[in-house]
């Protein structure tokens, strides 16, 4: 079980190609997770903010969290930044016709009365383009944008395994 957790992430992160050369943005403020941050029209909390390390030779990885919000609000997450990175995008995993899984970018995405936003493995999830190497228990601060709480401070935890199944 194991080796299949070590092998699909590899797998998963060479589907999606590296961009061109493009200018990295400016560094982000250090931050603690998990982040409650009150807008004009919301309070999102996210938690559970992590990130893979890179796949040997690779400068593409994935990271996840999971984005609440106070009940009778609804926000949409637009976009996302990550510290170092060249690009992130919002992506999600879709089963082709022919039965092929494969991964594409996805539009912004709508939090509110159905629960949580989850941002996981093998599902929606942040393809992180050009960062630096990073290495497991090493952390990365991020910013996401949401329309009306506008952006949220993250840090990521550099980790294989999602936190519920970290050994600690």
């Amino acid at each position: 079980m194991r080796c299949y957790l070590a092998i699909v992430p590899a797998l998963i992160l060479a589907a999606c190609e590296a961009p061109e050369n493009r200018p990295s943005a400016p560094p982000l403020p250090e931050v603690e997770s998990p982040v409650s941050v009150a807008g004009q029209e919301s309070v999102i909390e996210i938690r559970a903010a992590w990130m893979r390390p890179h796949p040997a030779g690779r400068d593409v990885t994935a990271a996840y969290f999971t984005a609440n919000l106070a009940e009778g609000f609804e926000d949409v997450l637009l976009s996302a930044r990550i510290d170092g990175a060249e690009r992130v995008e919002l992506h999600g995993h879709f089963m082709t016709g022919d039965g092929v899984m494969q991964m594409r970018e996805v539009g912004p995405q709508r939090i509110g009365e159905d629960g949580p936003l989850i941002f996981a493995p093998g599902s929606l999830h942040l393809m992180v383009f050009g960062l630096p190497a990073v290495s497991e228990g090493e952390t990365v601060n991020g910013m996401l944008t949401f329309q009306n709480a506008g952006a949220v401070p993250v840090r990521l935890a550099v980790q294989s395994m999602p936190p519920e199944l970290s050994a600690d």
